[in-house]
């Protein structure tokens, strides 16, 4: 074989490893965008975590009444065996419980505060079914107890090896499988844009799921649509409107106290025509209850805690 067979031979190989490199690269690239983003959900079940022994339920600054307020998400993030409780609608950018620590976050205490779900104390939860519905909760060998302060609701941390817990009730709720209408006092819905009748032919299209997203370790919520799980409520200026959710204006709703929040410094308002519109909190805001179809699921309890979805 001459020169010349040889410089072409190896120009023929080098043309096919090429051309299959190329297709590698092209066939990985499109199976990363098939893939979901770890760090995005929406399917996570909110749920109450309510006292057994007098039906008031763990919300962010103590046991209260059971409404949106007490509402959690349980997360995992990726690389960890523990877990994060996120808060379904404070509208603080705070939203994950924690042991507060103090001293330069050096010693921990006995208190539960919401903190940044940033903070390595945000994602140290651990949690164990002790049957089918109750729950036993701690971090770092303390346990979530009540009243130890001594007053009623309030929530507190002691060691678990003492045998002192409280054996919380795990109520899921029905809001990831049918979604929950954002409404008025007059008894209107919110549409993404406008303020419309919540019956007739349509009506489906006024439900809404709340989705968080961490980014770079941040909890992140979002409503999209039921109907049209792509598109999400996002600000235009001082208007709203739905758009795809992949946006990052998406990102940063809160509904806390009848307030409908946006990064914890605008409200979401009603202008005389019925659209939404958003101020500064202080200028004013419409009062909105979120209201869900159904309560409770029928669905079963998670028998193992590996079932719970992770997050990044």
């Amino acid at each position: 074989m001459d020169i010349f067979s040889i410089m072409l031979s190896f120009s023929i190989t080098g043309l096919v490893v090429l051309l299959f490199l190329l297709c590698s690269t092209y066939s990985q690239a499109e199976d990363n965008t098939k893939k979901s983003d770890p760090n995005d959900n929406k399917g996570l079940t909110p749920f109450f975590l309510q006292d057994p022994y007098d039906q008031s339920c763990l919300g962010p600054n103590g046991f209260t009444q059971c409404d949106e307020n007490s509402l959690w998400y349980l997360t995992k993030r990726n690389g960890k065996k523990t877990y994060s409780l996120v808060s379904f609608m404070s509208s603080s950018s705070d939203v994950c419980l924690q042991r507060e620590r103090k001293f330069f976050g050096l010693f921990g205490t006995d208190k539960l505060i919401l903190g940044s779900c940033k903070k390595g104390a945000a994602s140290l939860w651990e949690w164990e079914f002790l049957d089918q519905i109750h729950v036993k909760i701690g971090v770092q060998g303390m346990c979530i107890v009540k009243g130890r302060s001594g007053l009623k609701s309030s929530v507190s941390l002691k060691i678990c090896n003492k045998g002192e817990y409280l054996p919380l009730i795990y109520h899921p709720t029905t809001v990831h499988e049918e979604g929950f209408y954002l409404k008025a006092p007059d008894g209107s819905c919110f549409d993404g844009s406008y303020f419309r009748s919540c019956v007739g032919s349509g009506a489906q299209k006024l439900l809404w799921g709340m989705g968080v997203r961490y980014v770079k370790g941040e909890a992140k919520r979002y409503f999209f649509n039921f109907s049209e799980r792509t598109k999400c409520i996002v600000p235009k200026g001082t208007s709203i409107a739905k758009d795809t959710c992949s946006v990052s204006s998406a990102l940063g709703w809160g509904l806390s106290n009848g307030r409908i929040t946006y990064n914890s410094v605008k409200c979401l308002a009603r202008k005389l025509n019925d659209e939404a519109v958003l101020v500064p909190c202080p200028d004013g805001y419409e009062t909105i209850a979120l209201e869900v179809p159904a309560v409770y699921a029928n669905e079963a309890i998670p028998t193992s805690i590996e079932e719970i979805k992770v997050l990044g």
